[in-house]
């Protein structure tokens, strides 16, 4: 497996799909992790990826050629990103460790990692899109200003292209959700194989850290995610400065939880808005909770802290753009998640004001999350799906 980052800790959605998908291959193959670092793996980590693989590979990225790759970058047709993650020793490390392992597949997260092996041939290669990447940056050139929203234009198209081309080097495709499938423009797209995020139902539903909303008389709403991911600051910033002085519930606090909050997100924290950056066990601002409010509008790719709001019994409430993520291939209603969609600034304070005041519905909707989270979004249920994807590519002999 390749990765643009080490996997380990646990604060970035493409690190956790790829530790959990480690854990889950690692029971029954022999799995060797190859990633780029920015600084050499501490021994935590090594001990815990090395608990859910064969061995651990790395390259730390070089600034210098990260920043001479950058400058010519404009006059390349290569997204800006496929640059930025290209370092000639890492690929110089890859080709030397290749013909060592003779893998019976290369499995390639995110397609700015897809340079370091599409053209060798000789084996096997899975590529794990995630997300369709062009059309995420797309959604954020809109809510950049005038100056800097063409970067991002320029940066979608380039992607778009990539995510077609590159395709054709692959032997098998993954991706996340169905919505993000239709969004690659390539005529086969839709062989490539849904392969959904999970969590560790087990895990979430742990009551090993104490609540604090007992102790209080204040009602708790939380939001968490990788504070620096743009979709995740516009929802932070949206949830307390545009929905948050629209509900009429008393003593209302919002926790805003999660790793690297920009300077936007750390300017939010005021009386009844609490921005704790790192938290060492993110099940804490879960279970500070009553609700787990997410209004995304941009970003793509199904979430995570859905999934885990869910398993730990709490209720949702989010957008219709997020609930695109889990629709099935089949569109089959029954499948979707027991989530309160609200789309608009109003609506999502209405469905906080009535929620806080409805405890039956609450109990019924932690209830239905958690069973819903245990029968469809297990990460070793999930994993099974990318063996398949392994199976079924025409090279592939693995059984």
């Amino acid at each position: 497996m390749l990765t643009s980052r080490l996997p380990w800790p646990l604060d970035k959605g493409d690190k956790l799909r790829a530790y959990h998908q480690l854990r889950a291959l690692h029971e029954h193959h022999e799995v060797h992790l190859f990633c780029l670092v920015e600084s050499p793996p501490s021994n935590e980590a090594l001990k815990a990826l090395g608990e859910v693989t064969t061995s651990v590979q790395w390259s730390k990225t070089r600034w210098i050629s990260r920043f001479l790759r950058m400058l010519w970058a404009p006059l390349s047709s290569r997204p800006f990103q496929v640059h930025w993650f290209y370092q000639s020793h890492a690929a110089k490390q890859i080709s030397e460790l290749l013909p060592r392992l003779k893998p019976d597949v290369v499995y390639c997260q995110l397609i700015r990692m897809a340079e370091y092996v599409k053209t060798h041939h000789e084996y096997p290669r899975v590529l794990d899109y995630m997300d369709a990447l062009s059309a995420g940056v797309m959604r954020r050139s809109l809510l950049k200003k005038w100056f800097s929203r063409w970067i991002y234009q320029i940066e979608a198209t380039r992607l778009a292209k990539y995510e077609a081309s590159t395709f054709d080097y692959f032997d098998a495709h993954t991706i996340i959700s169905v919505a993000d499938r239709k969004l690659i423009s390539h005529p086969e797209k839709n062989s490539v194989r849904i392969v959904p995020n999970g969590v560790d139902p087990d895990y979430y539903l742990a009551n090993s850290i104490p609540s604090e909303s007992s102790q209080s008389t204040l009602r708790t709403i939380a939001f968490t995610g990788n504070m620096s991911y743009p979709p995740n600051v516009d929802a932070a910033v949206r949830l307390a400065n545009d929905i948050l002085p629209l509900t009429k519930t008393d003593q209302l606090k919002l926790i805003i939880a999660g790793t690297s909050p920009s300077s936007k997100v750390k300017q939010l924290a005021r009386d009844g808005v609490q921005v704790t950056g790192w938290i060492p066990d993110i099940r804490w601002a879960y279970q500070q909770a009553e609700l787990f409010v997410a209004p995304l509008r941009i970003g793509t790719g199904q979430q995570n802290k859905i999934l885990e709001a869910m398993a730990c019994g709490v209720p949702c409430i989010t957008t219709s753009h997020v609930m695109s993520g889990f629709m099935s291939e089949h569109g089959e209603q029954a499948s979707l998640p027991p989530l309160i969609l609200a789309d608009s600034d109003a609506e999502t304070a209405r469905a906080v004001d009535v929620l806080l005041h409805d405890d039956q519905q609450c109990a019924k909707l932690s209830l239905s999350g958690r069973q819903w989270v245990e029968q469809n979004a297990s990460w070793h249920t999930h994993s099974l799906k990318l063996v398949d994807s392994f199976v079924h590519s025409s090279k592939l002999q693995i059984h």
